[in-house]
């Protein structure tokens, strides 16, 4: 009897003597056996070195592709000849099993992993009814062997950042930075290239050093926040790179020192003053919100408050002038703005805006590169956010290498849709 064709394509050589359904116990069985019995093409399943005297044989039970409801076993007799290589005893070779598991077709495994892809390992155990463990080990090995093969595309313009990725130390003098991963993000194809445990200057040196020196000359633009050993790494590996400061992270810090300046204020203020409304509760960072974006209740409110304290209405204006400054056309006119806004907190004598403002100014070589590239660190901090979402899909990992590979499956290109089947 000839073998249906969607498993000829996939088993060649064996012909099927048997087939059974037990639709009430909800699978097929078949039963196949191999046409020619050569000797001289068994190779070593573990060597690939040809086999000799027959050994004998044992008997295997695969699971393929289920058939709609219908669970598929398929079962037959592999050969068992000796290894001149290994010097003992070993079964043949066969293309159509799963590396991972004898138990399994290679078109059944990696239909598994594109499971894994898009659900937790536990889920998909429930679904298949096949070992958690199992599905585990299919995962994290298809995974390893895809990045063995893995080429990080060519990039001209990155995004980096950090994501906290474990809360235990491996011991009590490990440093803090080793709890996080340093991911880097290409701002064109707004994927995740690669992922580094730590998050010092070497773990992005390490990115550099796998790229080499020639594709890492051709970078153009690297998004990131303030946190210095990117910064240092960037200049060190990438001299053609511009180092672009993520300007949410800069307005932040400009709010901060906003809002010491209004427990300033309100330390300073009568007790039965009208500044007290932003003291706290519904109202303690109102005065942060943009004046188009407030509600009307709102906006009578801070009215009300900068009709009594002057202070409060400049820290009103340098808020607004501030917010619009990374909206400015070219790096002179927000030069011209800058010089506007240095006057007022001069005249004001606001303290914290003084250290605030010498901490901006000494760093303007780099955040003046914003405005030539108009880029930002967003795309790192959405991934980020994939990644803990991802992170409580698994609820969490103890294998740091599994989830930083579940991290590039996930976000990145390690996965179907960038991997052709064949070269799984």
């Amino acid at each position: 009897m000839m073998l249906p064709k969607f498993i000829r394509n996939i088993i060649p050589n064996f012909e099927i003597i048997d087939m059974k359904e037990w639709n009430s116990k909800g699978f097929i069985e078949i039963f196949l056996e191999k046409k020619e019995d050569d000797g001289q093409n068994m190779l070593c399943c573990r060597c690939g070195t040809p086999l000799t005297i027959s050994r004998g044989k044992h008997r295997m039970r695969l699971q393929h592709l289920p058939i709609f409801n219908l669970k598929v076993f398929i079962y037959l007799w592999r050969e068992k000849r000796h290894c001149p290589c290994c010097k003992k005893a070993r079964s043949e070779a066969l293309d159509f099993i799963a590396e991972e598991t004898p138990h399994l077709t290679k078109e059944y495994s990696w239909w598994l992993g594109r499971l894994c892809e898009i659900s937790a390992v536990k889920n998909v155990s429930d679904l298949t009814s096949i070992d958690n463990m199992t599905l585990h080990r299919l995962d994290f090995g298809r995974l390893k062997r895809l990045v063995q093969r893995y080429k990080i595309p060519d990039v001209k313009r990155i995004s980096v950042d950090e994501v906290y990725g474990r809360s235990k130390k491996y011991h009590a003098k490990e440093s803090r930075d080793k709890q996080f991963f340093t991911v880097v993000c290409d701002l064109d194809s707004r994927r995740v290239v690669w992922v580094t445990e730590s998050r010092d200057k070497k773990a992005l040196d390490e990115f550099f050093l796998i790229i080499g020196k020639d594709r890492a000359d051709k970078i153009e633009v690297v998004a990131m926040d303030q946190h210095d050993p990117y910064r240092a790494s960037v200049k060190e590996n990438c001299p053609n790179a511009e180092v672009v400061w993520d300007r949410f992270h800069l307005i932040q810090s400009f709010e901060k020192a906003m809002n010491e300046e209004r427990r300033d204020l309100h330390a300073n203020s009568p007790a039965n003053s009208d500044i007290k409304y932003t003291a706290c509760g519904t109202f303690k960072y109102l005065f942060l919100k943009r004046a188009k974006d407030r509600t009307k209740k709102e906006a009578r409110h801070i009215e009300k408050v900068a009709k009594e304290n002057k202070a409060f209405y400049y820290l009103e204006l340098i808020k607004e002038k501030m917010l619009h400054i990374f909206n400015e056309k070219t790096e002179m006119d927000a030069l011209w703005e800058l010089t506007e806004l240095e006057d007022w907190i001069k005249f004001c004598c606001f303290e914290n805006l003084k250290k605030w403002f010498k901490h901006f100014m000494d760093n303007w070589d780099t955040i003046k590169n914003y405005f030539h590239h108009r880029v930002t660190s967003s795309l790192s901090e959405g991934q980020n956010n994939a990644i803990k979402a991802l992170k409580r899909r698994g609820f969490g990992y103890r294998n740091m290498l599994y989830f930083k590979l579940k991290i590039l499956q996930v976000c990145g290109f390690l996965n179907s849709k960038y991997v052709p089947q064949n070269e799984y």
